[in-house]
Parts: C-alpha cells; sequence; structure tokens
C-alpha cells in the first residue's frame, strides 16, 4: 500500500502481536511462491518447518485451488466477488475499497494489477488503522467504518468458503484463526 504521508513512516516498528498476526495473514495470501508461502505459514505453524516437502505441496496445491487457479477459485480472495451482484473482479466493491484509501490518503501498489478488494491489501488496511488508532480517533472511526460496511459483510463468508473447501488442515486451521483475529478486532472496535 502507498503512504501519502498520511501515517508515519515508523509504522511498522512497534506493532503488537495482533497486529503482526493481521501482517502474517497478509503475507500469506499474497505470498507469491511456495517459499514464501512456507515462510508466512512458520509464524502460524512453526513445525512446518519440519513438514515433508510432500505435505508442503499439498498445502501449495490447497493454496492454489483455493485463491489463484487456473481453474475456477474455491474460495476467491477478493470482496467483490462476495459483495458485488456479478461476482467480476475489479467492480462497483473494487473501486468503492479504492475510494475508501484515497480518502484516506492511500492507494494499492499495484492499483489495476492485483483488486484493491484483494484479502491481503484489506488485512494490511485493518492493521494499519488498527495501528493510527491508538493516537488518533479519527483512525478508530475509519476503521469501525472499514470493519462495519465493508469487512463484516464479506469476510465471514470469506473465510466459511475456505473451512468448507480447504483439503488440508493447515489451511483449514488457518482459516479458524482468521476468525479468531477478526472477532478480535470487532471486539476491539467495539462494533
Amino acid at each position: 500500500m502507498n503512504d501519502k504521508n498520511i501515517f508515519t513512516p515508523s509504522i511498522y516498528e512497534a506493532l503488537t502481536p495482533f497486529e503482526i498476526k493481521g501482517l502474517m495473514f497478509r503475507d500469506f495470501f499474497n505470498a507469491a511462491d511456495m517459499t514464501s508461502r512456507c515462510a508466512s505459514l512458520r509464524y502460524f505453524f512453526p513445525e512446518s518447518e519440519a513438514w515433508p516437502q510432500d505435505e508442503a505441496l499439498d498445502v501449495e496445491y490447497d493454496f492454489n485451488a483455493l485463491f489463484v487457479g487456473p481453474a475456477t477459485l474455491l474460495a476467491p480472495p477478493y470482496a467483490s466477488v462476495y459483495l458485488d451482484e456479478e461476482p467480476l473482479l475489479m467492480g462497483a466493491t473494487t473501486l468503492s475499497v479504492r475510494e475508501f484509501l484515497q480518502s484516506i490518503g492511500l492507494s494499492v501498489t499495484a492499483e489495476n494489477s492485483v483488486p484493491d478488494d484483494h484479502i491481503s491489501y484489506e488485512m494490511e488496511l485493518a492493521v494499519m488503522l488498527l495501528v493510527h488508532a491508538r493516537y488518533s480517533p479519527q483512525y478508530h472511526d475509519a476503521l469501525a467504518r472499514f470493519v462495519r460496511a465493508h469487512l463484516e459483510l464479506w469476510l465471514p463468508a470469506f473465510i466459511a468458503k475456505i473451512t468448507d473447501c480447504a483439503k488440508t488442515s493447515a489451511i483449514k486451521c488457518l482459516a479458524v484463526q482468521l476468525n479468531n483475529w477478526f472477532d478480535e478486532l470487532k471486539a476491539r472496535i467495539i462494533l
């Protein structure tokens, strides 16, 4: 995410364990290859470093079937798929997220390459707002709006799809952890 001088450069220097976990979800969903994905999985499953190669490959295949393709995605990681009348990428929901980002002085680095409503960007946005909410009520209000008017409308369905369609216990467990993280986020902002 591009910071347009709204946030201080040290945002990631004093994160709480809860905020770090949010960014680790971001890293998992944003990982470009198996090596990066395995690195982010180690945060959630330290024992994954000792997994046999075939177990790591099973997680990779599961990840691709759920979130990447080439076949129809089992759990698309884009809000627009869950919220728009036609489940297409770069639709009204994507543009709405882009407008929200612009309203708080942010933009997505890979704009028009990876849709702004991808789960990895939304996790990072939630963490950024949460960090800054400690210092300024305007960010708490923005976070509450983002969670109530956006995340809460699609993230539970996304998590349910992961739970229903994942074949590996690692990704099923990750879905449970994401659900728990989201529940705690809502409790922290008192929805």
